[in-house]
């Protein structure tokens, strides 16, 4: 038997499906948007054409959040502790790194810091789940 209520499955069903809808939409924007940019000339233009992922990225910023709103109480809670646990971690590597820059480390692409995010947010999910708190 399943520790979730139907209202949890659903809610579950409904953000994956959202989310996936806006992740199949960013595939087809990013690729189009790189193929389009290499035969473009003018600077402006190619800035105009590689931002336009950023779109429906947006996309999956508003399906996170009304994710969390559809969410009981507590549930969000322990989302935003996550949240905050994975932000706080990567600006401390991000602001600790900053010092290895100024001694000739080279400088990261703002993509390391989303993946490394992201992938914060994953182990410390994992890690709450495992403790059995969500």
């Amino acid at each position: 038997m399943s520790d979730y209520s139907q209202h949890d499955i659903n809610t579950m069903r409904q953000y994956r499906k959202e989310l996936w809808s806006c992740i199949a939409v960013y595939m087809v924007v990013l690729f189009g948007s790189i193929w389009i940019a290499k035969g473009l000339t003018e600077q402006w233009m190619r800035a105009v054409i590689v931002l336009l992922p950023a779109i429906p990225a947006a996309g999956v910023l508003w399906v996170v959040i009304r994710h969390l709103r559809r969410m009981d109480d507590y549930v969000r809670l322990i989302m935003l502790e996550i949240l905050a646990i994975s932000g706080g971690f990567t600006a401390l590597l991000a602001f600790s790194y900053g010092f290895l820059e100024g001694v000739g480390f080279p400088r990261l692409s703002g993509f390391i810091y989303y993946g490394l995010f992201m992938g914060t947010w994953l182990v410390v999910s994992m890690f709450r789940k495992y403790r059995g708190e969500i």
